[in-house]
């Protein structure tokens, strides 16, 4: 496998901004693709070069190849990372919805994507998710074997730059915290 950031210190792009790799991890029904979606639209509108992973479309377009044991959530993973940093090499920041429910699988994204790497867990209960079940994965709970947080492991993450309440933050409040934090880092005007 490749050693440790693989993707090199990356300068900023361009438009003299940093390049990065915004990583959502939660739970399903926590909010990823929502809070990806709406982080990335405001980057756009800043002419950011920017790309959303979305865990569970990537998977779609890649026919369903991988399933949800942890040695497939990995593989899953390891694309993820290669995309990110193919990505961040060509001046491109990512922002990635991942569940990511294993700590060795946020580690291994933050070695290989480096300094760029910013973690954003989405703290919300899985009673919450339930309630919201946008992917109707809740209703059909007990026929899904490795549902992480709920049949499976979700391991709550040690070492994220940003922890968000889903459930006491609006979809807005959530992307101006995280906008931020962006800010402040320089990462976008």
């Amino acid at each position: 496998g490749a050693g440790p950031h693989l993707w090199g210190v990356r300068p900023a792009g361009g438009d003299g901004m940093k390049v990065f790799t915004l990583c959502f991890t939660g739970i399903s029904g926590s909010g990823k693709t929502t809070l990806a979606n709406g982080v990335g639209e405001y980057l756009k509108r800043c002419e950011i070069p920017v790309q959303v992973i979305d865990g569970d479309i990537l998977r779609g377009e890649l026919g369903n190849l991988f399933g949800y044991t942890r040695e497939e959530r990995m593989k899953q993973n390891r694309i993820v990372r290669v995309l990110a940093g193919y990505l961040n090499r060509n001046d491109i920041s990512t922002i990635v919805a991942v569940v990511a429910p294993f700590e060795d699988m946020r580690r291994q994204m933050r070695e290989v994507l480096g300094e760029g790497y910013i973690q954003v867990y989405l703290d919300c209960p899985v009673e919450e998710c339930a309630k919201r079940d946008v992917k109707g994965y809740y209703k059909k709970k007990e026929k899904m074997e490795n549902f992480s947080g709920v049949s499976d492991t979700f391991e709550i993450p040690e070492n994220s730059e940003l922890v968000i309440d889903t459930v006491h933050l609006t979809v807005e409040e959530s992307v101006e915290k995280i906008v931020g934090y962006l800010k402040k880092r320089g990462y976008c005007p």
